[in-house]
Parts: structure tokens; C-alpha cells; sequence
């Protein structure tokens, strides 16, 4: 028998070219490595600590593609608001009021709502630069949870898109850049410059914040397009094409590229993307609860584009959950098509013969060896298999009466909205346990909640932002 540190029971689900799933299988790790996958008849390992078993899923760790963890301290209130009250109503002031301290206290919130659930990687883009040292309260929490996290930090210099505060020179932005990748950048965390949509500062700006990242080796992280894209492209630039059409024309559209949202594109655009290498953050929670009925994965999909999928911000996703956005990611892309069915004029009638697009197996693909091949890291993490960092979730679906029985476990799993925090049993990045039986083992989440509503109230009344609270609400909240 070979020793290991750590062996893990249960259905395997390994994510590996060949997408091997072990009904009854194991997962050995040792010094933070896998060491050894397989049918448990095949298992010759004698461990230190021996978990799971019969009634157990053992998954890749979940890999989110997009965040804004700042906005904790905003979380939910854009129901009820347009984009313009959000973000220069209460997004821009109370964000921007947040130091480091008070940063680290917004972003804490929705961190333990992805590794709870067993997101072991996230990306994030953090703009908020009134108080430099805020990106540093966020990365600090990220430390604390013990995740890992590319941190994109966006430039904004555009005075039409951002206030005063937000905005920093050229020089400036990439000397923070520089400062925080020296500070904080290890074996988990990496950073990136970019900035938040093509219009947010100047073409030649815009060409050298990705130039660095090129020079860097890093990741350009864009939202693209972004709201005010199609009108300021054409009215500032001259330019009546879309938005990955002008990068592509200024040589900035390759592999580096990673576009959130990607949606209401133009015509071959997804050919453009998929050409170039890119590859694409989908949001479909986000898409889903601004009633945005065109989302589309499959032209990005059918074009073999590098695709995961992201929350964006708690201010938009509220519950923070990527399960939540695995199961929207479904239900999005199906209502998508239909609403593009509708709308052909080919007036196709429902016969009880199609198949729906998109599987489970498709949405988990996604959130894990897709999400790592999206961020570039998939040569660590992604997928259990030897020689990868041990990132991995295990679940306990003995006591959850939605995957009962088993036979339909991935539709259960995904269409359920994935396995209740009790049921999350252990949650292992590089090998070691961060969650167990659904609680940090060192956060307290009821202090991250009383620090957390506690800054909220102060920021309310701070920045004057309490009429943005429960706005619209047909309730009469006395």
C-alpha cells in the first residue's frame, strides 16, 4: 500500500479529457497534490485521514470567473434602481468611501458565499481607487478565507464614466498595479491591470494597460461590451462597429483576453472572438435577473470558445451562489433560444420531439475545468487528476432530499441548485480543509455579518444613500 495524506470516497466526478465519473471511486492527495484517481477496486492507498464514502460526491473545486467583491457593502440594492442611479447614486459613493479596513469587511461577506459553496478560485476587478490601499483590503479577506483569486485592478480615467475620486492617471494606475503585485502576489494570488470597458479611458491608454499585460504574462480582463459602448463608440470614436470588432482593428483581440458578459454582440462577432483565442466570463445570473431574455452561450460554445462562468457583483447577484448561476446558465441559454425562435418569424411550434440545449454535465463543466481553461490555470486546477492541486469539494448527499435518488444526480445537482451548506462536507484548496461541514474553519460568519450590516448603516447615511434603500418597494416599511 502506498501512504498519502488524504483520501477522499465517494462518486468522482473527475472532469478529465475523458470525463471520467467513478460511481463508487477514490481521490488520494498528498503534500497538496493528487496523487492518485480511480475506481475504488483499483485504490491501493493507506491514508492519514480517510473521509467520504458511500452516499458522497466528490467534485473539482468550483472556479468563478468574474466578481466585483467590494460590493458587499451594496449588496442587492439595485432592484428597484436604473443604472445610472446605481452606479453614480450609491454604487460610486459608498464603494468609493470603503478604506481598507472597511473593504475588507464588504468583500468577507460574499467570500465565504463562494467557498461555503465550494468556490475554491475566484477572479475579481476591483475599480474602486478613491482609497488606494481598498484592493488591499479585499485581497486581504481573500488571504484570510484561504481561496485563490486573479485580481484584475482597472484604470479609469474618462470623466463622463467615472467622478472624481475614481479617476488616476496612467502612470498612477500601473504603479498601484505594480505595488500590489509585489505585495501580494504568491502561489494563489495573481494581478492584473485593465479597466472596466473600452470607453472608461482614452485608445492609447486603453492599448498600453493591455501592452502591460502582454509585457506581464497576465490576463486583460474587459467587459465588453459594456453599457455605454454602442453610444460612445460611435459619437466619441467615429466608430460604427461593435466592440471586439474595434479591438480586433487595433490589434488588441487575443488569447490573453478574457471579456466578461460578451452579449448583444454583432454579427460574426463570436467568430471574431473564437479566431483570436479569447475567452469569454459568462454571467448568466446577472443576465438572467435584469430580464435580459437574449442571452447566448452557444455561439461561443459551437465555436469551441474558452468559456466559465461568473456572478459579477453581490449588488446584482444577490445570493452570491455559483450554483445559483450554474442552474441560470441552463435556463438563461433555453429562454434565450426560444425568445430567438419567437422572434425569427419562422413561427416553429413546440412538437415534444426537441431537446432542450445544454446538459448538468455541460453547466458543471463550466464551473470548473471550463472556468480554469477561461482564467488560464488549468494545468493546476480545473479537474481531478494526477499531478493537479488538490482543489476539491466534497459533498455529503445522504441527508439532502433533493438528490434522492441518485440515478438523475447531475440534473438533481445542478437544476437543484446544488447541495445545501450542511451537505458541503469539506472543501480543500492545495490540499487543505478551509470548509468543513458547511463553516470556515477560522471565519466566524455571524462577525462578518454584525461588521458587515453595521458598515452598511454607516455608509447609508455617510454618503447620503438611504433613499436608494428598498427603493420602489410597494411595501410600507415603518
Amino acid at each position: 500500500m502506498k501512504s498519502c495524506d488524504t483520501l477522499l470516497r465517494g462518486t468522482i466526478i473527475t472532469m478529465d479529457s475523458e470525463r471520467h465519473a467513478y460511481l463508487d471511486g477514490f481521490v488520494a492527495i498528498d503534500k497538496g497534490l493528487i496523487v492518485g484517481v480511480g475506481s475504488a477496486d483499483d485504490c491501493d492507498y493507506d491514508a492519514k485521514e480517510m473521509v467520504g464514502g458511500d452516499g458522497h460526491i466528490v467534485i473539482p473545486g468550483l472556479v468563478n470567473v468574474h466578481a466585483h467583491l467590494v460590493q458587499g457593502c451594496i449588496r442587492g440594492m439595485a432592484e428597484g434602481t436604473t443604472f445610472e442611479e446605481r452606479l453614480f447614486g450609491f454604487y460610486y459613493p459608498m464603494t468609493g468611501a470603503c478604506d481598507e479596513e472597511r473593504s475588507y469587511i464588504s468583500s468577507m461577506p460574499p467570500i465565504l458565499d463562494l467557498v461555503r459553496r465550494g468556490v475554491t478560485t475566484t477572479a475579481d476587478d476591483h475599480f474602486t481607487h478613491v482609497h488606494k490601499r481598498s484592493i488591499d483590503g479585499v485581497l486581504r479577506a481573500v488571504h484570510d478565507s484561504g481561496i485563490r483569486c486573479r485580481m484584475a485592478r482597472l484604470i479609469l480615467s474618462d470623466p463622463e464614466n467615472a467622478p472624481d475620486g475614481f479617476r488616476e492617471s496612467l502612470d498612477e494606475g500601473l504603479g498601484e498595479t505594480e505595488r500590489v503585485k509585489t505585495e501580494w502576489e504568491d502561489d494563489f494570488t495573481t494581478v492584473t491591470a485593465s479597466t472596466i470597458g473600452i470607453t472608461y479611458c482614452t485608445p492609447d491608454e486603453f492599448k498600453e494597460i493591455w501592452q502591460w499585460t502582454v509585457t506581464h504574462e497576465r490576463q486583460f480582463d474587459i467587459h465588453a461590451p459594456s453599457v455605454l459602448d454602442s453610444r460612445y463608440l460611435a459619437e466619441r470614436r467615429g466608430w460604427d462597429g461593435g466592440s471586439f470588432e474595434w479591438m480586433d482593428h487595433e490589434g488588441l483581440l487575443g488569447p490573453n483576453v478574457i471579456a466578461a458578459h460578451a452579449q448583444t454582440l454583432r454579427p460574426s462577432e463570436a467568430e471574431l472572438i473564437a479566431s483570436r483565442g479569447a475567452s469569454i466570463a459568462l454571467v448568466p445570473d446577472m443576465e438572467q435577473v435584469l430580464g435580459l431574455v437574449d442571452f447566448d452561450a452557444r455561439k461561443f460554445l459551437d465555436n469551441d470558445v474558452k468559456c466559465g462562468i461568473g456572478l459579477d457583483g453581490p449588488v446584482v447577484a444577490y445570493g452570491h451562489d455559483l450554483w445559483t448561476a450554474l442552474r441560470g446558465f441552463l435556463t438563461a441559454q433555453r429562454l434565450g433560444d426560444q425568445h430567438r425562435k419567437e422572434m425569427s418569424n419562422k413561427n416553429e411550434q413546440w412538437t415534444g420531439y426537441e431537446t432542450l440545449f445544454g446538459s448538468a454535465e455541460l453547466a458543471l463543466e463550466l464551473a470548473t475545468i471550463g472556468g480554469a481553461k477561461a482564467l488560464q490555470m488549468d494545468d493546476r486546477i480545473g479537474s481531478l487528476e494526477v499531478g493537479k492541486e488538490a482543489d476539491v469539494v466534497l459533498i455529503d448527499r445522504r441527508g439532502e432530499t433533493h438528490l434522492s435518488p441518485p440515478a438523475a444526480l447531475m440534473p438533481n445537482l445542478i437544476l437543484g441548485n446544488g447541495p445545501s451548506h450542511d451537505a458541503i462536507s469539506r472543501v480543500l484548496v492545495r490540499g487543505r480543509t478551509v470548509v468543513e461541514n458547511g463553516e470556515h474553519v477560522s471565519i466566524d460568519r455571524r462577525d462578518a455579518v454584525r461588521q458587515s450590516d453595521a458598515l452598511h448603516e454607516t455608509l447609508l447615511d455617510e454618503v447620503d444613500a438611504r433613499k436608494f434603500v428598498r427603493m420602489r418597494s410597494p411595501f410600507t416599511w415603518v
